[in-house]
């Protein structure tokens, strides 16, 4: 009987660590996976609307004074508040009519197709910088100001320019991997207390009384 208890023993024993490993491993791979998705989705999310506040905000001040430097003072206030580099991109329209200045060229791929087809686009330079890069569309408005590449009035819809937006996650990337190892951690701590009182609770109350009976 002795050796049937120790055999029972060392299966108790066995199905613990299993459970245990069963829920290390599935915590260790769902939770990073979940935490990476709520970045991105967060960087995604953060990125359009820095994108539509600095659209309107360029816009509200080329109408009202066309003071460049007073666009940079805005960008600035954005990026105090949210961490980000900034990039504005002139489309060829805003090129023959202004010029360029500074770093407003397209530089790359994504860049020349959001100002070829109007519509945003998302990459990563690598595993923790993200980019989103917005057009800047004309409305009515624009027409009062800028003028299309071959000098008529600028249509409604065409695209004067791009945003460049560029976020460094690798802050939140280790803030998550700080979380994981937290939570791994605590997870393993109380399943391996659970299991040794549940494998003391059957050891004393099933295993010891059946060798007394015995």
């Amino acid at each position: 009987m002795r050796k049937k208890t120790v055999r029972l023993e060392k299966r108790l024993i066995l199905l613990f660590i299993s459970i245990t490993m069963l829920f290390v491993l599935t915590t260790g791979v769902l939770l990073p996976w979940r935490l990476y998705t709520r970045d991105v989705h967060e960087a995604r999310m953060t990125a359009r609307e820095i994108s539509e506040l600095i659209r309107v905000g360029v816009l509200s001040t080329m109408i009202s004074t066309g003071d460049s430097q007073k666009i940079r003072n805005i960008i600035q206030e954005y990026q105090k508040k949210t961490d980000f580099q900034f990039r504005m991109i002139r489309s060829k329209h805003v090129e023959k009519q202004h010029g360029v200045k500074e770093d407003e060229q397209a530089t790359d791929d994504l860049i020349r197709q959001v100002l070829a087809t109007g519509k945003g686009r998302d990459d990563w330079r690598d595993r923790t910088t993200y980019r989103y890069v917005a057009p800047f569309i004309t409305d009515e408005r624009c027409q009062e100001c800028h003028d299309s590449v071959t000098g008529a009035d600028i249509g409604v819809g065409e695209v004067l320019g791009a945003s460049e937006i560029i976020f460094d996650l690798s802050g939140k990337e280790a803030d998550s991997v700080r979380l994981v190892l937290e939570i791994m951690i605590l997870v393993i701590g109380s399943l391996m207390f659970m299991s040794g009182m549940f494998f003391m609770i059957v050891k004393k109350g099933i295993l010891e009384q059946e060798d007394s009976v015995e």
